[in-house]
């Protein structure tokens, strides 16, 4: 027993140590020009500049549901609130503009809030309106991500779309 318990624990570290950099962004180095990075101990640290709006944004609008405030601005919040990010997204996505770090985090930011807003009101008062927003988001975010990876795969037969022709954001999010 304690044998298998040591083999775990090594395995673990191994997971741990080939992941470890995926923890505050999960962008590959090639598109770290999307995140904050930071210098913490003589260490650089990247962190996803959308994500962090996102995490904020949603802790924000779960305050907002839990103290009954603003509820005339919810439907607004859910309804809107994610469409930039989905919009900067596209744009950087699929045209060879790079977009910037602070609308990402701005983005992300009002992404958070609709979702902070969302599902917590959905838990509590079951406005089933709120299904048809999130199918509807779904829905775009599926189609574009299904178009995004077909250019990142027509990019291997050599048809000059994507990353080998200079264009860095064919397919990856946030």
């Amino acid at each position: 027993m304690p044998r298998r318990r040591s083999r775990r624990r090594a395995e673990l570290r191994a997971g741990l140590a080939r992941t470890r950099r995926y923890l505050l962004s999960h962008h590959e180095p090639g598109e770290y020009y999307r995140c904050h990075s930071l210098s913490l101990g003589g260490r650089t640290v990247h962190v996803c500049a959308r994500c962090s709006g996102v995490y904020p944004g949603i802790l924000a609008g779960v305050a907002l549901v839990l103290t009954g405030t603003g509820p005339a601005a919810w439907p607004w919040l859910v309804a809107a609130g994610p469409a930039p990010a989905l919009v900067d997204w596209a744009v950087t996505t699929f045209t060879r503009r790079r977009g910037s770090n602070a609308l990402r985090t701005a983005s992300g930011a009002l992404l958070g809030l609709g979702y902070g807003v969302a599902v917590p009101w959905f838990l509590t008062d079951r406005p089933l309106w709120l299904l048809g927003v999130a199918a509807v988001y779904g829905g775009v975010a599926a189609a574009l991500l299904v178009r995004s990876r077909g250019r990142a795969d027509s990019s291997d037969s050599g048809d000059g779309e994507g990353p080998g022709d200079g264009h860095e954001n064919s397919s990856h999010g946030a």
